[in-house]
């Protein structure tokens, strides 16, 4: 599947089941936000970037997005990005921390 801007701006993820603390909302609501601008043009998001990110937890007792999903989702716009030679500079891992 490709992915356009207006796509991504659509995406959904559950949230994580219960007993799973799951990804950080905030954090992974950022990093869809820079696949978004990205594919529009305006960003420069690299395919290594997509794949090494990692993501915090929400507090304890909250619930974040579905682990599994994110990343099955990630690894659509890294396969999409390597196709489309968004290969960019070499990325170290992208580590996102809610402030």
């Amino acid at each position: 599947m490709s992915f356009t801007a207006e796509d991504i701006h659509e995406i959904e993820f559950d949230n994580a089941p219960f007993g799973r603390r799951g990804y950080s909302k905030t954090e992974v609501d950022a990093f869809v936000t820079r696949i978004a601008e990205t594919l529009a043009g305006r960003d420069d998001l690299t395919a290594p970037e997509v794949h090494h990110v990692r993501f915090g937890r929400p507090l304890l007792g909250r619930r974040g997005y579905d682990e599994q999903q994110v990343d099955e989702f990630l690894d659509a716009v890294e396969a999409q990005l390597v196709a489309s030679g968004g290969l960019g500079r070499a990325a170290a891992a992208v580590e996102v921390h809610e402030a």
